[in-house]
Parts: C-alpha cells; sequence; structure tokens
C-alpha cells in the first residue's frame, strides 16, 4: 500500500474519531434523558427498577390500592352534597398526599362536572371525604364516580396516625338538627385545623345527611366543643306516646259492677256477641255474650265466668291491636339519634 494511502486512511480515522467524540459529548451533556425514577429502567443504585434507592421504597410497589367502600350524594336547597367511605387495606404504609377526583355523569352518560381535591389517609385507615354545596342539583346527576391520582405513600413511621378522640356525642332536635360534643387532642403537639363529619341515619340504618364543621388551632392536649348544624328538612323521629292497652286484673261473674264490666261489653261487643250499650253490671246478657265468645275461641269451660284464663286471652289480644306489625318504611328526612355517627380528621 502506498505511503499516501495510509497518510489519508489514518487522517480519515482522525476526523471520524474528532466527530464521534464532539457527537458523544454533544449526546452526553445535553440530549441523554437524565435518569428517573419512572423510566423503567434500573440505572441509578436502585434495588430494583425504579425502586428502592434514591426511588421509592420497593415495598410501596406492591401496596393495595385505595378502596371505596360506598359513595353517595344528598339534596340539598337545590345544591348537592357528595360523600364517599375510602379505606386503605396497607397496615404499613399510609399516604401523606393524594388527589381524588368526583366525576359526575348526567342521565345520558356524559360527565358534565369534575371535582378534584388533595387529602391524606393513615395506614390501615377508612376515611370520609366530604363535598358540601357542590352548585348542582342532584336530579340532574345520574352517577358519581371517584378516582385516585399522585399517591405518596410513607412508612407508619414515617406518617403515623395521631391520637384524637370524641365524647358527649348528642345530637338535638333543636331547629335546625345538629350534632355536637367535645373533641380531646391527647397528643404533645397541636393542629392547625380540625374537621369534623357528622352522619344522621334513619331508623333503618340508611346514612341519609352529613354534615362538616371545622376547628382551628387545637392546641396540645386540648378539649374544645363542636357542632355540626343540619339542613332544615332533617327532622329527628318522633317518639309519640303509645295508648296503654285495658288491662283486666280481676274475675267478673253475675253481679259484678265496675269500669272493667263496661271494657269488657264493649270488647264482646266489637267481636259481635254484645248486641246492647255497655253498662256498668255484669248481668245475664252479659255473661250469654261471654258464653258465645268463649265457644267461639275454643276457651274452656264456656260457662260466662271471666276468670284467669280467659282474663289473659283478651288481655293478650288488646296488646296486640295497639302493636300491629311494623312494616319497612325507608325515610329520607326522619334521623335516629341513636345511630349518629362522628368522624374527626387533624391536620397538623
Amino acid at each position: 500500500m502506498e505511503r499516501r494511502t495510509i497518510k489519508q486512511i489514518l487522517y480519515g480515522a482522525g476526523y471520524l474519531s474528532v466527530i464521534f467524540l464532539i457527537v458523544a459529548g454533544v449526546y452526553f451533556i445535553w440530549l441523554k434523558p437524565t435518569p428517573t425514577c419512572f423510566d423503567g429502567r434500573q440505572n441509578q443504585n436502585e434495588i430494583k427498577v425504579d425502586c428502592g434507592g434514591p426511588c421509592v421504597p420497593c415495598e410501596t410497589k406492591t401496596l393495595s390500592p385505595l378502596q371505596v367502600s360506598w359513595l353517595k350524594y344528598f339534596s340539598v336547597n337545590n345544591k348537592t352534597i357528595i360523600m364517599a367511605e375510602i379505606k386503605n387495606p396497607n397496615s404499613d404504609y399510609g399516604a401523606d398526599s393524594f388527589f381524588y377526583t368526583f366525576d359526575i355523569y348526567d342521565s345520558l352518560g356524559k360527565k358534565f362536572h369534575t371535582l378534584t381535591k388533595n387529602s391524606f389517609i393513615y395506614s390501615g385507615e377508612i376515611k370520609y371525604l366530604f363535598e358540601a354545596n357542590i352548585n348542582i342539583n342532584s336530579d340532574n346527576i345520574n352517577k358519581v364516580e371517584i378516582s385516585f391520582s399522585d399517591i405518596n405513600w410513607k412508612s407508619r413511621g414515617e406518617f403515623p396516625k395521631p391520637d384524637i378522640q370524641t365524647r358527649e356525642i348528642k345530637t338535638e332536635s333543636a331547629k335546625p338538627v345538629n350534632v355536637s360534643g367535645i373533641v380531646v387532642n391527647n397528643n404533645a403537639f397541636g393542629f392547625s385545623k380540625v374537621n369534623i363529619i357528622a352522619f344522621l341515619f334513619n331508623k333503618d340504618g340508611f346514612r341519609i345527611s352529613a354534615s362538616e364543621t371545622e376547628l382551628n388551632n387545637l392546641k396540645s392536649f386540648e378539649e374544645r366543643f363542636f357542632r355540626a348544624i343540619f339542613p332544615s328538612d332533617i327532622s329527628l323521629i318522633a317518639s309519640e306516646p303509645k295508648p296503654a292497652a285495658y288491662n283486666f286484673v280481676r274475675d267478673l261473674t253475675i253481679g259484678s259492677k265496675g269500669e272493667d264490666v263496661v271494657s269488657l261489653q264493649k270488647f264482646l261487643k266489637e267481636q259481635g256477641f254484645f248486641e246492647r250499650e255497655p253498662t256498668d253490671y255484669f248481668g245475664q246478657i252479659t255473661k250469654n255474650a261471654l258464653i258465645q265468645y268463649q265457644k267461639k275461641e275454643g276457651i274452656s269451660p264456656a260457662s260466662g265466668y271471666f276468670g284467669a284464663k280467659t282474663r289473659a286471652y283478651i288481655n293478650d289480644i288488646l296488646i296486640k291491636q295497639l302493636t300491629p306489625p311494623s312494616s319497612p318504611k325507608f325515610s329520607a328526612t326522619e334521623a335516629d339519634p341513636s345511630k349518629t355517627k362522628v368522624y374527626v380528621e387533624a391536620i397538623r
């Protein structure tokens, strides 16, 4: 090979090397993607792909998602309240931040409103999400869906649940209905805000309404009173006194007199055996009517004597007449105060 040709080859190789170094420098300095915890590569001292080391703990890759126990919406003065019960099934990890989105659909299945908020949840916690006074008439809503995003998991040690309690919970029938009580901070640190959600249930155990109130700057070991006010259409179950059934307490026979004789004659008349107006005297007509009733009901002996056996039989009938079998009746506005529940969420 000629010397000139060898020089040309060497010069060409040198030029190519320089060009390669320039291109490589440009790529590594300006164009090469920066390693991240979301690039699907184990490229920055991770223990596994995109976890461990500078990335999130690998345990969070196997955590169970947040669960939705129920989602409801209520109408209040032509506006809507949306509330949901969610659960964190992970006993060792909570989330100090996550976003939740309510998507609201109309009767045609079209999404016409979206609401996104930020919250948190402790390890193993059952939590309530509450949005009030949404400027939508609930009659226009066909369904509401919820989704979660950007969940920032933290171990239970990094994000411990504080000790907050309630006591002296009362549901009062004043207008409007309200739930009151005392929040107790058992921690050596305070909270900037405490959210309190009260739930009302009807007598059948169905949630019919919710109300939220908040306390600001709850100090360490402080106790403070709260009150949650409910919409004006909510009332409490009325406790109406029930009339007492007449109770026969003595034996009656020919010659007996008194108010119990009148009550026995009224009963026999209702059964179709005593055809006169009741008096306070037990005579032959009353005895004959009682004999006919005893025969019909199979009470032996059918002698016309109003003794312990007949008395107990009729007393039982009178009690049952005042307590007929009740049929389930759903009420969306009448609350049972014995079923009230209160949830507290404290924010540091």
